[in-house]
């Protein structure tokens, strides 16, 4: 006899008691017994868990609560998309109910479905690289020693030398370009220099070249320094 009730006790499911409430009529208890168990979750198994759902979506459908009956019915089918419907425990208004929200909200019950699945994915790769394994930076070409302004130099590190240079070639072309265009403006409608601004005109071609020679000597050395003073640096080794 002991053994019978045991297997009794075993065979006994924790929906019982809502089921007969909800069976009864006594639809109040039974929402009341469905909401403790599912809120918080204390059901094991998808299929219990699905089952009370879908009981407590009856529950509200017979009390006329639509919207909360249709959002228990998705997570019902989530929880287990082919879980079945006893048409001896469920009216046939209720049956059709879950038959279209099924259909209506496919959607979200396959994303609820999705949520509920461990995750398969590899681990995030970690932040911080471990010792030996990060890539060296490539390696700056050597022909931006070509671009004037001392860039390669500031492309291969050398700020020292880069700024001295574009210092020194800024203030040549500056200075060939005013003095060109100050030049220049000084002509007449016929091309040529009044007897007054002759002088002048003088003045700033001389100034003109000196810039011009200065941005061009500082230049040239900026690519001699960078090409042949400036020793290639050591090949890396393949890892």
């Amino acid at each position: 006899m002991g053994a019978a009730w045991v297997l009794v006790a075993l065979a006994a499911s924790p929906l019982d008691s809502a089921r007969e409430s909800y069976q009864s009529g006594e639809l109040t208890r039974a929402r009341a017994e469905l909401e403790s168990l599912l809120y918080p979750l204390r059901l094991e198994g998808d299929a219990l868990e699905a089952e009370a759902h879908l009981l407590l979506a009856a529950t509200y459908h017979a009390q006329e609560e639509l919207p909360r009956a249709e959002d228990e019915v998705v997570r019902g089918l989530a929880a287990r998309e082919d879980a079945a419907l006893d048409p001896l425990l469920y009216p046939p208004d209720f049956l059709a109910f879950v038959g279209r929200a099924r259909t209506e909200h496919r959607a979200r019950i396959a994303a609820l479905a999705a949520e509920r699945r461990p995750r398969l994915m590899p681990a995030p790769a970690p932040l911080v690289e471990p010792p030996g394994t990060r890539s060296a930076p490539p390696e700056v070409s050597r022909a931006w020693y070509l671009s004037p302004l001392g860039v390669g130099h500031f492309k291969h590190g050398r700020s020292r030398m880069g700024t001295a240079l574009a210092v020194t070639q800024g203030v040549g072309l500056a200075m060939a370009g005013i003095s060109l265009g100050t030049s220049l403006s000084l002509r007449g409608a016929d091309g040529r220099y009044s007897a007054g601004d002759a002088e002048t005109a003088r003045t700033l071609n001389v100034t003109y070249l000196i810039g011009a020679y200065a941005f061009a000597a500082a230049y040239a050395y900026g690519v001699f320094d960078g090409l042949v003073l400036t020793p290639s640096p050591p090949a890396r080794p393949v890892r």
